[in-house]
């Protein structure tokens, strides 16, 4: 695989991401109930940032302003966390970010099919309970889990889109995973690029399961090969978690925003109508 997780670390789609993330288990673990997180393509969890990464167009533009982010607090000092000495130098992943909100009772289960970076993750997962670190392909490694002991839980689907089906196989990956378990909570990210490619993914999966769409994009939608944006897509919400996001990214959407298109930024949001779920 050609994607360079230490290079990408940090950047606009990451911090996107992984407030997402952040919110959604907040919401989860409002409950006492334990619930299971499962992460697809958890990559190692912890990175080093490199000098010319990606990070100075995302997580670089917020450190500054880290201690007056409201709506992004928890997910902030996360990040913080990784740089106690206040300067930034690594970035957590979703492992990190989910571990640093679960409670002991929850279980983990990170897939991760590069060894390399499975064996970074043991090592930043250290000896946490209930964690089960899966060499294996995330998208076929998922209906061996699903539905889980637990009844509840969150699901990651964050596949770095570089092979020629990804969003066809995502796709179906989602409906097939609804169907085995639609209690379930999905976040599904995406990459904002070509807006073709985009519709047909949500289009396929529009009406079948009960979802909210969201959209942060940094710069105008004009080229077609430049990430110009980020997209969420919400299987199962807990309540308030659309409110508490768009907040969250109205806060940070300014800081991102590219500033060779003058600042421009944008955010969208789309619910579509709730399915039959089966109660809990």
């Amino acid at each position: 695989m050609n994607y360079d997780h230490q290079f990408h670390a940090g950047n606009a789609a990451d911090c996107c991401k992984h407030l997402a993330l952040t919110l959604s288990l907040q919401a989860l673990t409002r409950k006492d109930t334990p619930l299971a997180y499962i992460d697809t393509h958890a990559g190692a969890a912890r990175y080093a940032l490199a000098r010319e990464g990606e990070y100075r167009e995302g997580i670089g533009r917020l450190w500054s302003d880290r201690r007056s982010l409201v709506h992004a607090a928890t997910w902030m000092k996360t990040v913080a966390a990784a740089n106690a000495d206040g300067a930034l130098r690594h970035y957590p992943g979703s492992p990190a970010v989910a571990a640093a909100l679960l409670r002991n009772t929850d279980r983990m289960v990170l897939c991760e099919q590069e060894a390399e970076a499975a064996q970074a993750l043991r090592t930043a997962m250290g000896r946490r309970a209930h964690t089960s670190i899966l060499v294996e392909n995330g998208y076929r490694a998922l209906f061996a889990q699903i539905p889980p002991a637990e009844r509840r839980g969150l699901v990651l689907l964050d596949p770095p889109f570089e092979a020629r089906d990804e969003w066809e196989r995502l796709a179906d990956t989602l409906l097939r995973a609804y169907q085995i378990w639609p209690q379930g909570v999905y976040l599904v990210w995406y990459p904002v690029k070509t807006r073709g490619t985009i519709t047909r993914f949500l289009q396929k999966l529009r009406g079948k399961l009960p979802a909210t769409v969201m959209e942060l994009l940094q710069r105008p939608e004009e080229g077609r090969e430049r990430l110009i944006g980020s997209g969420l897509l919400m299987v199962n919400p807990p309540w308030s978690l659309a409110d508490n996001l768009a907040a969250a990214l109205t806060e940070i959407g300014p800081l991102l925003a590219d500033p060779a298109t003058g600042g421009r930024w944008s955010l969208r949001c789309e619910g579509w109508p709730k399915a039959s779920i089966p109660a809990q």
